[in-house]
């Protein structure tokens, strides 16, 4: 028991000093793209005479910062910020207070079964419900985006497909949003009636797709909302333009299916061994009630049962620090 304690807490200290290590590369990293920004900034105000507050303004691309939230933790406004963009995206924020109260039911009902199952004290299960109210509401939550995104990046050259040829049938850009939402599937199709209405009501073209790279969480859509924008102050082939992003975008489509084709046998044997540990405890609790109790209620099953979660915690940690060294 010893060397197994020594081995875990040597496994602790190299997976958090590398965890350090890591997390202080990717702070240097920031700090030194924040400061290259910064004297950008001051190099254009100085060269343009255009104010720095003007400059990160209205005319900016990026997504709206979260002024609204506290200050005081500037993480946590730009994480509620996102989070309050994807579920607007989603369409959840009408629903919000009927999908969290059926969840939290959802989960409190699976909370007493666990502790049913388990044999421990039903203030386990009222400590359990919080973590598998969030747990649930996190996995819902980025299934739907997954979902949506993916519905979106499908379209997408599609509908700039169809833009381009509008526009070189003679239709101005104005006129072209609504036409093309007409033979687009999807949640696009939404986005550019959404368009479509503000340009209507004489919004300019700049600021419309400006909020609408703000609503849409997509790179590619940026890309669209860029081309757009920069056409229109700069002039230019816009169809050849367009026509080449869309290549490009089926491009990436088509090598992320390849990437998805060749790793389909490890990704499906990862999801049988991540679906062994439910299956051997559901087994136990079929065939072996005592055992399974054993395992959550005396001292010793409850030692096997934190050593192993520690160990499949520890493989996790060291995967993700692993891929995010890569990326």
């Amino acid at each position: 028991m010893l060397d197994l304690f020594t081995l875990l807490v040597f496994l602790l200290v190299l997976v958090g000093t590398y965890t350090v290590r890591a997390l202080s590369r990717r702070q240097r990293r920031d700090e030194a793209v924040a400061a290259r920004l910064a004297g950008l900034r001051a190099q254009v105000e100085r060269e343009s005479g255009t104010p720095a507050a003007l400059l990160a303004g209205a005319d900016s691309i990026a997504l709206p910062d979260a002024g609204h939230w506290p200050a005081a933790w500037p993480w946590l406004a730009r994480r509620l910020a996102s989070l309050r963009a994807g579920l607007a995206a989603l369409g959840w924020l009408q629903t919000i207070r009927r999908r969290l109260a059926v969840s939290a039911v959802a989960a409190i009902v699976v909370a007493l079964v666990l502790t049913r199952m388990t044999g421990t004290p039903a203030s386990a299960a009222l400590a359990a419900a919080p973590l598998l109210w969030l747990a649930g509401c996190t996995l819902a939550y980025q299934s739907a985006m997954a979902k949506y995104l993916a519905a979106l990046a499908r379209t997408l050259p599609e509908a700039i497909d169809g833009i381009t040829r509008i526009c070189r049938a003679g239709v101005p850009l104005h006129s072209a949003f609504s036409i093309a939402a007409d033979h687009v599937q999807g949640p696009l199709a939404a986005e550019l009636r959404e368009i479509d209405h503000w340009l209507k009501l004489g919004v300019p073209l700049k600021q419309v797709m400006q909020n609408s790279a703000a609503r849409v969480p997509l790179a590619e859509y940026r890309f669209f909302a860029v081309i757009l924008i920069i056409s229109q102050e700069s002039g230019g082939r816009l169809g050849d333009t367009l026509e080449r992003l869309a290549a490009t975008l089926r491009a990436r489509a088509e090598l992320g299916m390849k990437v998805q084709a060749k790793t389909s046998e490890a990704r499906a044997s990862a999801k049988i061994v991540a679906l062994l540990v439910p299956g051997v405890l559901l087994y136990m609790y079929l065939n072996a009630p005592a055992d399974f109790r054993f395992m959550f209620n005396d001292p010793a099953g409850i030692k096997v049962m934190a050593y192993a979660a520690l160990s499949v915690g520890l493989g996790l940690l060291i995967t993700h620090v692993m891929v995010k060294r890569i990326r």
